[in-house]
């Protein structure tokens, strides 16, 4: 009976200190930037793409924090349902995209191919271009030019 006791102690002590996920896997270590690029990438609009200048700006900021590995100048940019197709539940949102700002390979160039509006979200097609790729990628933003998804880099389960 005393074994039991002590061992329902150590128990709970063991979960007040850690979760039972960082218990039994630890706890991720923080990533870490690599050395800052040269220079961002550069941000244009396709010549059948009128320029708006909210998405301008929006570009150059993320561009930097691209060029720098550190997406926390973006968090004040990001909807506050910013959200990622696939998450967890329980799992944030934008600690995910600090992650992946820090991981991420920039581009040269960043091209914004298209503009459309469905309802009230802005949903814009970029085409990121470096000398050895070029991809696709979409970006929606709310009607005050903050983040509501985008993606440019996917989770994978590990």
């Amino acid at each position: 009976m005393k074994k039991l006791a002590l061992g329902l102690v150590l128990l709970t002590s063991v979960a007040a200190l850690a979760d039972w996920k960082s218990f039994f896997h630890g706890t991720q270590p923080v990533a870490t930037p690599g050395p800052p690029d040269a220079k961002a990438a550069s941000v244009s609009f396709a010549p059948t793409v009128t320029a708006d200048a909210q998405i301008t700006e929006w570009m150059q900021a993320f561009a930097e924090a691209m060029r720098v590995h550190d997406g926390t100048s973006l968090k004040p940019r990001l909807s506050d349902k910013y959200s990622i197709e696939d998450l967890p539940d329980g799992e944030n949102a934008v600690d995910f995209f600090l992650q992946a700002m820090v991981k991420i390979k920039a581009p040269d160039e960043i091209v914004v191919t298209s503009i459309e509006r469905q309802a009230d979200v802005r949903v814009v097609t970029t085409e990121f271009r470096a000398p050895e790729r070029s991809k696709t990628r979409v970006f929606k933003f709310d009607p005050a030019g903050k983040l509501l998804s985008a993606d440019f880099f996917k989770l994978q389960r590990h």
